[in-house]
C-alpha cells in the first residue's frame, strides 16, 4: 500500500537525513553561485528556501525568468515530474513542466525536496503558485502518490488532476512481479487501460481480470481501481484539454525535461554546475524551432484543402501530427448507422496495419456529428487529449464532403504565431494596479513576452531596439516619479521599526495584527472585471518576529560578491514552522545566511497574499 510519509533512503548526497536536505561539501557554494548568476542576468529569477525548526535547509524551489514567462503561454496543462525521486537516483529533483506550441517540453520551475510527505508537497506547490502570481493551471498531471494527491487537492482545488498513465504502468513489475502469472496480468492491465472505449467496458474487463487471476486480495490493484477516474483514459477524455502531456493510447511515450542531463549518480554539485548550460541549450533549440517553423514550408502529401489550410497556421511539429492522422484515414471505413434530426451517428472501422514493426488491432469507433454546428465527438477522445482532430473525425469530414477544418477545431495554442496572438490578447486586457510590487511583476511579465516575439527575425529585432530606445527616452526624461523610488531598507538588529514601517507602507498592517489575523482582505483591483477568473487560496505571507530576528542576526557584510549587476532582485524566503507556511515579503537587496553559512538573496518585490487573488484566464484555443 502507498505510504504518505515515504522517505528517501539517504544513500547519496542530496538525500535526506531526518527530514532535511543532506548537502555534500561544496553544495552550498555551487547552489549559491547558480542563484547569484541567474539573478544577476535577470532579476525576475525567483527562488524560495525552506528551513526546518533548527534552521537547516529542507527544501528548495526556483524558476528562472523564462520559465515564468513560458507559464503565461503554456501554463494551461502542467506535469509535476517526480521521476528522480527513486532509489535509482542520488538527486532529489522535481520539476514543473508544460508543453509549448511545438509539442516540446518547457520548464516551469524546479525543486529539491527532502522527503515525500504531504507537508513538503504543499510547501512546494504553494511556492510554485506564488512564483506564478497565484494563477493555477487548468489541469495537472502527477505520479501516483497519496501525498501528492492530497497536496494537489489542497493547493489546486479547482484544477483537473490526473495520474500519469505511463508512470502507473511502470509500477506493475515492482508491485506484481512475484505473481505466478505476472506476464499475463501485466498484458491484461494494459489492455483494459488502453482498449476500453466505454466506462462499462472497463468495469467489465477489470472485474473479469481480477476473477481470472484471483487478484481480489491484492492491495495495490485495489488502490489502482479506487483511483481509476484519475488514470484510465476512458474516464479522462471528456471536457478537459490535456495538451498531449500524458499517454492515452498505445505507442505513446513520456520523456522528462532533464533527460540526458540527470543520471543515477548525478550529484547536487554536478547538476547545478551544468544546469544553466542545459537550460541555454534547450532555449536555443526552441529558438531554432521557432525560426524553422516560420521559414520552412512543410511537404503537402494530399490535395485536400484541410491539409494546406493547417500547413499555413500550425507549427511544423503540430502540423506533422495532424498530417499523420490525415494519412491514417486510409485505414478507416465510415458507415452511417443513425440519423436523429441534424445529429448523425457514424461507425468507423479502423483496419489493422503495420506501425513501427508491429501490427495494430482492427477496432470499431463511433463518431457523433452535428450538421448544424459542424460539431463532432469521437469516442476515442483524441482531440481532448492532444488538441488535434483524430483520423476517425477526419474520415467523417471526408465522407460528408467537408474539406475545411472548422475554426473551433483550429487551436491558437498550436499556431506558429501563438506567442504574438497571446501577447495581443493580453494587451487588450491590461490590469490596473496601485502598488509597486504588482506593477513590477506585471511589466516584467509583459516585456518578457515581447522578447519572445522580438528576436525571431532581424527586422523584428531592430524594431524592438528602436522602440526600446523610444521608451527609454520617454521614461528617463520624466522626473516626476523619482521621489517615489523605493529606498534601501537598512535593518537595525536592535529595532523592529524598519520591518514595521515596511509592512505598514506596503501591506497596510502591522506585524502584530498580521500575526493575529489570518483572514486578510484582498486589495481590490481597478478596471474591467476579469473573465472566468479562478483563484487559489494561498495563506497570508507574513513572517513572525522570531523569524525576522533570525534573519537580522544572519546578515553578513559581503554583499559586494553577490549580484552586483542586479539593482533589483525578486525573491521570497520561506520557513515552515509549527504554524504552517509563512512566506516572507521581499526586502531590498540584502545578503543573508543560515547557520551553515549558506547565503541567500532577498528581493524587493513583495509577494502579497493578494497575489493569490489575481484572476486568470487560460486560453486553450
Amino acid at each position: 500500500m502507498l505510504q504518505e510519509d515515504a522517505r528517501f533512503n539517504g544513500r547519496g548526497c542530496g538525500r535526506t537525513e531526518i527530514g532535511k536536505l543532506k548537502l555534500a561539501e561544496g553544495d552550498n557554494e555551487v547552489i549559491h553561485q547558480f542563484f547569484a548568476s541567474m539573478q544577476s542576468k535577470n532579476p525576475n529569477f525567483f527562488y524560495l528556501v525552506d528551513f526546518d525548526e533548527h534552521e537547516r535547509l529542507r527544501n528548495l524551489f526556483w524558476a528562472d525568468a523564462r520559465s515564468r514567462a513560458a507559464y503565461q503561454y503554456f501554463g494551461d496543462v502542467v506535469t509535476f515530474d517526480t521521476s528522480y525521486l527513486t532509489d535509482k537516483y542520488d538527486l532529489p529533483l522535481v520539476s514543473f513542466v508544460g508543453m509549448n506550441h511545438h509539442g516540446h517540453l518547457v520548464l516551469l520551475g524546479c525543486g529539491l525536496v527532502s522527503d515525500e510527505t504531504t507537508e513538503t508537497y504543499i510547501w512546494l506547490f504553494k511556492a510554485w503558485l506564488t512564483c506564478m502570481l497565484g494563477c493555477p493551471p487548468n489541469a495537472i498531471i502527477t505520479n501516483q502518490c497519496k501525498s501528492i494527491q492530497n497536496a494537489v487537492a489542497e493547493v489546486f482545488p479547482g484544477t483537473h488532476h490526473r495520474l500519469c498513465l505511463s508512470q502507473v504502468l511502470k509500477k506493475i513489475p515492482d508491485k506484481l512481479r512475484g505473481l505466478a502469472e505476472f506476464k499475463a496480468i501485466k498484458k491484461a492491465i494494459k489492455k483494459v487501460a488502453y482498449d476500453s472505449l466505454r466506462v462499462e467496458e472497463f468495469e467489465e474487463y477489470w472485474q473479469k481480470m481480477i476473477e481470472t487471476y484471483e487478484l481480489e486480495s491484492n492491495e495495490w490493484l485495489k488502490i489502482l481501481y479506487e483511483d481509476r477516474h484519475s488514470w484510465v483514459p476512458v474516464f479522462l477524455k471528456d471536457n478537459t484539454f490535456w495538451a498531449g502531456m500524458s499517454v492515452s493510447q498505445r505507442g505513446e511515450s513520456v520523456t522528462t525535461f532533464f533527460e540526458g542531463c540527470v543520471f543515477p549518480r548525478t550529484s547536487i554539485k554536478q547538476f547545478f554546475s551544468k544546469c544553466e548550460m542545459a537550460l541555454l541549450s534547450k532555449f536555443k533549440k526552441e529558438a531554432q524551432t521557432d525560426s524553422e517553423t516560420f521559414h520552412k514550408t512543410p511537404l503537402i502529401i494530399s490535395k485536400f484543402y484541410m491539409e494546406e489550410q493547417l500547413s499555413k497556421v500550425y507549427t511544423l511539429n503540430m502540423f506533422k501530427k495532424f498530417q499523420d492522422e490525415l494519412k491514417a484515414t486510409m485505414y478507416c471505413h465510415v458507415t452511417p448507422v443513425k440519423v436523429d434530426g441534424s445529429i448523425f451517428t457514424f461507425e468507423i472501422k479502423e483496419c489493422s496495419y503495420i506501425e513501427d514493426g508491429k501490427r495494430t488491432e482492427s477496432k470499431d469507433y463511433q463518431v457523433l456529428f452535428n450538421a448544424d454546428d459542424v460539431v463532432v465527438q469521437c469516442i476515442c477522445g483524441f482531440f481532448n487529449f492532444h488538441g488535434i482532430l483524430c483520423r476517425h473525425v477526419l474520415s467523417v469530414f471526408k465522407f460528408q464532403q467537408i474539406f475545411e477544418i472548422p475554426s473551433h477545431y483550429i487551436l491558437d495554442r498550436w499556431k506558429k504565431d501563438f506567442k504574438q496572438l497571446h501577447a495581443m490578447a493580453r494587451s487588450s486586457d491590461d490590469a490596473v494596479v496601485n502598488n509597486l510590487p504588482e506593477r513590477y511583476d506585471y511589466l516584467s511579465s509583459r516585456f518578457l513576452q515581447l522578447v519572445d516575439v522580438g528576436f525571431i527575425s532581424e527586422d523584428r529585432y531592430r524594431l524592438s531596439l528602436k522602440l526600446i530606445k523610444e521608451i527609454e527616452k520617454s521614461l528617463l526624461d520624466d522626473t516626476s516619479g523619482r521621489d517615489n523610488q523605493p529606498k534601501l531598507l537598512c535593518f537595525d538588529t536592535h529595532s523592529n521599526q524598519n520591518v514595521q514601517n515596511l509592512l505598514v507602507s506596503q501591506l497596510g498592517f502591522t506585524e502584530d495584527n498580521a500575526n493575529s489575523n489570518s483572514n486578510l482582505l484582498p486589495v481590490k483591483r481597478r478596471g474591467r472585471p476579469p473573465k472566468k477568473g479562478r483563484v487559489c487560496n494561498v495563506e497570508p505571507l507574513v513572517r513572525t518576529n522570531k523569524e525576522q530576528d533570525f534573519l537580522r542576526s544572519a546578515m553578513i557584510a559581503n554583499e559586494d560578491n553577490v549580484l552586483q549587476a542586479a539593482p533589483t532582485v525578486s525573491h521570497l524566503d520561506t520557513h515552515i514552522g509549527q504554524g504552517g507556511i509563512n512566506l516572507m515579503g521581499q526586502y531590498d537587496q540584502q545578503t543573508m545566511v543560515n547557520q551553515n553559512g549558506f547565503p541567500w538573496i532577498y528581493q524587493q518585490i513583495l509577494q502579497e497574499d493578494q497575489i493569490s487573488k489575481v484572476p486568470s484566464v487560460r486560453r486553450t484555443g
